[in-house]
């Protein structure tokens, strides 16, 4: 299983330069609902990431990234810099200051997350 994975591991692991948020929603596909083929990831629009940004407590906090859209509301608290550096990001694209410290790969630990895709 290990030699199976090794290349998606390391395609995972190449750093990312993504020109716009646009072209990284054109590449993702979100996980298979078990049926075999991968499902389309369900588009979000501006308006409703806008409406989902409260990030207050037992609310959700929706964050566009690289054009997919995360509810981070649970991990919030186990942020190592704390949760302001994600609730101020809350309801909006926050990619330019996501890229300031982290990259995309890292994304790959939230799948379980992902909402679905930003709307252009």
């Amino acid at each position: 299983k290990l030699a199976a994975s090794a290349p998606a591991a390391a395609a995972v692991a190449a750093p990312a330069s993504v020109a716009s948020p646009a072209a990284a929603a054109a590449d993702f596909a979100a996980p298979s609902d078990g049926g075999g083929a991968a499902s389309e990831p369900r588009a979000v629009s501006a308006s409703e990431l806008k409406a989902h940004g409260g990030c207050g407590e037992g609310e959700p906090c929706w964050v566009g990234l690289y054009g997919r859209v995360y509810d981070f509301a649970s991990f919030l608290d186990e942020h190592p810099a704390g949760p302001t550096s994600i609730s101020d990001l809350g309801g909006a694209d926050g990619t330019v200051a996501f890229e300031h410290i982290h990259n995309e790969a890292m994304l790959s630990e939230f799948d379980d997350v992902l909402i679905g895709r930003l709307e252009a």
